[in-house]
């Protein structure tokens, strides 16, 4: 048993609770998912990326093995193609606490909403120093290098292709006993 195992079970010093929901989680959680978005400013700066860049860039930054990157920061899993579809909500709650913190800001023009790496930003991302920071920092320096074009359209055209390519993979029979082979 732990100190958190023994506090007092009410008040604030004594909390218990357990996450509720994934929300909740401290994994893929706003904190969690900020430092990762704000990496990836960092070393995009200037460059100023809307919402659906940073979901695109920080998929291709967990999962760089499927882009044909080093080894993946998060594991192979089935269903992290349907990690893209859920990951927009935790981006917009990582960006939210980077921009309470003064960490990114809020460009908006022509091009709509956009954020970049504020003042404080690479000072707070160069005092990590923790072993899995240091690998997300250098597999957002390959992703980045390794697509400098980061209009949303070109970062579409090879997510659609990493989706393509895992539909390749997963072969299910099918029920008229061909076995997932064409007629």
């Amino acid at each position: 048993m732990n100190d958190y195992d023994n506090r007092a079970p009410n008040g604030p010093a004594g909390d218990r609770r357990r996450p509720q929901s994934i929300n909740e989680s401290p994994l893929n959680g706003p904190l969690e998912v900020g430092i990762r978005v704000l990496m990836i400013l960092t070393q995009a700066f200037p460059a100023e990326l809307d919402l659906n860049q940073l979901v695109l860039l920080d998929h291709f930054v967990l999962h760089s093995r499927d882009v044909g990157g080093p080894e993946s920061l998060h594991p192979a899993l089935p269903i992290r193609a349907g990690e893209i579809a859920a990951k927009r909500e935790s981006i917009e709650a990582g960006i939210g606490l980077l921009l309470r913190l003064h960490l990114a800001e809020i460009a908006v023009g022509m091009n709509g909403v956009r954020f970049l790496a504020g003042d404080g930003a690479l000072h707070f991302v160069g005092v990590l120093g923790s072993s899995y920071s240091h690998r997300l920092r250098d597999r957002v320096g390959w992703v980045l290098g390794s697509f400098p074009d980061l209009d949303e359209a070109n970062l579409r055209r090879q997510t659609k292709a990493i989706f393509d390519s895992w539909s390749e993979e997963f072969h299910w029979p099918d029920t008229d006993g061909n076995n997932g082979k064409p007629h």
